[in-house]
């Protein structure tokens, strides 16, 4: 506009000198055009000026100069504006990137993954709250003051290579523990930095660790229960053992003694896991010692019971149903040391009754009450009758409405499978167990002895 302004008066004054003589006239619009000559350097000056203001204040990050105030003209009024617009934007895309890393920044600090970030130097950029827990470490600015205690984990760090795993241990609360260390490196302009991920991954080696120890437990229990049924005249005789995932205390088995007689052994040590698990083998051995000297199973759970009272912690105890099966006289001798009530199937007149012989728990009193409360019963069973041994894992197992099995139920499948072999019948309950139970998890180790008298033969 100035310029245009500027062309005009020129061509207005060589229009008038051709036109006129007037020299007065000349004179004042030669002044104006002076004017307008100085006044167009003003304003491009003043343009400059303020434009090199403007990309200063961009060079510094300086969003609080101002760019208003400078009256020379819609068009620089419309070039201040832009500068000033400009410069709101840049605040609030600042203001926005600044949120987004303090966010970041706070994410990073709390995150339960330990973080460290250095250079090729081993200067510390980044050391996240976790990693100074992980690392029993209040602040570094070197990894290499890692290096204590005779460990080199600081040097172990700055040579992990991109993509890898080591394995490094610390001391967290005074207790030993065992990281992962996992890097990744990454360039910030020109620099090479390497970040560490920490886990503590302490549990998940015990948990490994105790996963082998109950494998190991379940094989050594499993080896010590029988491998076949037996064999004895005049009676067909099945068990079995079902686990639950955790190793457990149930045990049965089967000891052949002289004269042909055959002691029967079912036991539930109280509580689960590896402890349980020691117990029922210690159990196993005193069983089959004590049978050395004597063939009853009142004296044998007497005996038993002195000796466990003296090792077993007071947290445990063991319930126990010993009988003994007398080939020759076709009968059942048996004792009962708190265990569950065996449930005898008379063939000839249809009834089912429990056998309950008293007695407590072995292990939970020295001598005197066992042995006074303790009673040994003894009884004939003829042909197709039938004795069910068991633990309470099948009783007591749960379905998802959390309702039990129960006795009862178990009378009446033994009862409508009475004719069924001892390890079909024992096949029967489980079917109607699992029905039972339907997607819930078994809770507690199954295990059943199935007693059946047949011919002499």
């Amino acid at each position: 506009m100035q310029v245009l302004l500027l062309g005009v008066t020129v061509f207005l004054v060589l229009y008038l000198s051709l036109r006129t003589d007037f020299v007065a006239t000349l004179f004042l619009i030669g002044a104006v055009i002076v004017f307008q000559i100085v006044y167009l350097i003003r304003y491009v000056e003043t343009t400059n000026r303020e434009l090199n203001r403007f990309l200063q204040a961009m060079k510094y990050e300086d969003y609080a100069t101002s760019f208003a105030g400078l009256k020379i003209g819609p068009s620089f009024d419309q070039l201040q504006k832009t500068f000033s617009d400009f410069t709101a934007q840049f605040i609030r895309v600042r203001s926005e990137r600044e949120q987004s890393l303090q966010f970041l920044q706070t994410v990073v600090q709390h995150v339960g993954t330990g973080l460290i970030s250095f250079d090729s130097n081993g200067n510390v950029v980044l050391l996240n709250e976790s990693a100074k827990r992980l690392l029993s470490v209040p602040t570094i600015k070197n990894i290499a003051k890692l290096n204590n205690a005779g460990r080199k984990t600081g040097d172990l760090l700055l040579h992990l290579q991109a993509g890898k795993t080591k394995l490094i241990h610390s001391v967290i609360h005074n207790s030993k523990t065992t990281l992962a260390a996992n890097a990744t490196e990454y360039k910030l302009g020109e620099t090479k930095y390497t970040l560490i991920a920490l886990h503590n991954i302490q549990n998940e080696l015990e948990r490994e660790r105790m996963a082998k120890e109950l494998e190991i437990a379940r094989s050594i229990q499993k080896s010590l229960l029988p491998d076949r049924n037996p064999h004895i005249p005049g009676f067909r005789i099945a068990g079995i053992c079902l686990p639950a995932k955790e190793v457990g205390g149930d045990y049965y088995d089967f000891i052949p003694m002289p004269n042909d007689k055959l002691g029967i052994v079912i036991a539930d040590v109280s509580g689960k896991g590896i402890p349980s698990a020691f117990y029922m083998t210690l159990t196993k051995g005193m069983i089959q010692s004590q049978m050395l000297y004597t063939s009853s199973p009142k004296e044998v759970l007497i005996r038993v019971n002195n000796l466990l009272y003296n090792t077993i912690s007071e947290k445990f105890f063991v319930t126990m149903f010993f009988a003994v099966v007398d080939s020759k006289n076709r009968t059942l001798t048996c004792t009962r040391a708190g265990h569950n009530t065996a449930i005898y199937r008379e063939s000839k007149s249809g009834k089912t009754f429990h056998l309950r012989p008293d007695g407590i728990g072995l292990g939970l009193e020295r001598g005197d009450i066992f042995e006074r409360t303790l009673q040994e019963e003894t009884l004939s069973m003829n042909r197709d009758d039938i004795v069910v041994f068991y633990t309470d894992g099948f009783t007591e197992a749960q379905n998802d409405g959390r309702n039990e099995y129960s006795e009862s139920r178990l009378e009446e499948v033994i009862r409508s499978g009475d004719s069924k072999e001892p390890q079909d019948l024992i096949n029967h309950i489980i079917e109607d167990v699992s029905s039972f139970i339907g997607t819930n998890e078994q809770q507690d180790d199954m295990t059943m002895i199935v007693i059946k008298a047949t011919d002499s033969q």
